[in-house]
C-alpha cells in the first residue's frame, strides 16, 4: 500500500496558481512570455480538420488548446496566458478566464504523467482521495466518472486554499495508452456546482486524443 500511495502522490498535485493581474494573449511583454519548455500547449481558433471537431452540441466552442497527444476547446473568452504563471511549471497545458474580475481567474490545467503511476481506476479513486486529504484538501468527494474521448476518467472534487482564500477544484484523471492525464478545473468559491459541472463537461466533450 505504501508503494501505491507513493505513486498516487504524483497524481494528487493541484498546482497553486497565482493569477491576480494575469493578462490576456495580447497583454504580455516579450520579457513575460513563457519559456518554450514551460508548457507544450498551443492554441488555434478552430480544429485543423472539421472531421475532428466534437459532435456534442454541449462541447466548448472557444479556442482550441493543443497539448501532448491531445487537444480540447476552451469556453468562450478563455485564453492561454502569454506570461509565466507561477505554479504552472508542471503543467502540459494551461488556460484561464483572463477576464474574471473577482480576484481568482477560473482555469483549467493538464498534467501529463508517462507512464501512468496507477492504471487501475478502482484502486486510484480511494488512494487519490486519501492523498488529497493528506495534502490539505478539504471536502474531498468522489463524483461520477466521466468519459474523455472514449476513456473513463476518475472525478474528484475538493476545496483548496491559496493565499488565505478558498477555491474549488474538479479534477479528472484519464488514462490513455498507458499515460495519465490529470485534468484540473479550478473555480472561485462563488461558482455553483452545476456551473462547475457544465463548464468541465463542455471542455471534456471537446477533448480529442491525437495519438
Amino acid at each position: 500500500m505504501r508503494t501505491l500511495t507513493r505513486r498516487v502522490a504524483a497524481l494528487a498535485i493541484v498546482p497553486t496558481l497565482t493569477l491576480a493581474g494575469c493578462g490576456g494573449s495580447d497583454g504580455g511583454s516579450d520579457d513575460d512570455a513563457p519559456d518554450s519548455d514551460s508548457s507544450t500547449s498551443s492554441t488555434s481558433d478552430a480544429p485543423d480538420d472539421a472531421d475532428d471537431a466534437p459532435d456534442s452540441d454541449d462541447a466548448a466552442g472557444g479556442d482550441t488548446v493543443k497539448g501532448t497527444d491531445y487537444s480540447y476547446s476552451l469556453p468562450d473568452g478563455w485564453e492561454v496566458p502569454t506570461q509565466k504563471i507561477p505554479g504552472t511549471e508542471q503543467t502540459d497545458s494551461f488556460a484561464a478566464d483572463l477576464t474574471d474580475a473577482d480576484g481568482f481567474a477560473d482555469n483549467v490545467n493538464v498534467i501529463r504523467l508517462d507512464p501512468a503511476p496507477v492504471d487501475d481506476l478502482d484502486k486510484l479513486e480511494p488512494a487519490l482521495t486519501a492523498e488529497l486529504e493528506k495534502g490539505g484538501s478539504k471536502d474531498v468527494t468522489v463524483g461520477d466518472r466521466a468519459e474523455v474521448d472514449g476513456d473513463e476518467a476518475v472525478h474528484v472534487s475538493s476545496i483548496q486554499e491559496q493565499q488565505g482564500k478558498q477555491y474549488l477544484t474538479e479534477q479528472y484523471n484519464a488514462i490513455h495508452d498507458g499515460v495519465s492525464y490529470v485534468i484540473t478545473f479550478s473555480f472561485s468559491d462563488t461558482v455553483s456546482e452545476d456551473d462547475r459541472d457544465d463548464l468541465a463537461e463542455s471542455v471534456l466533450d471537446s477533448w480529442t486524443w491525437t495519438k
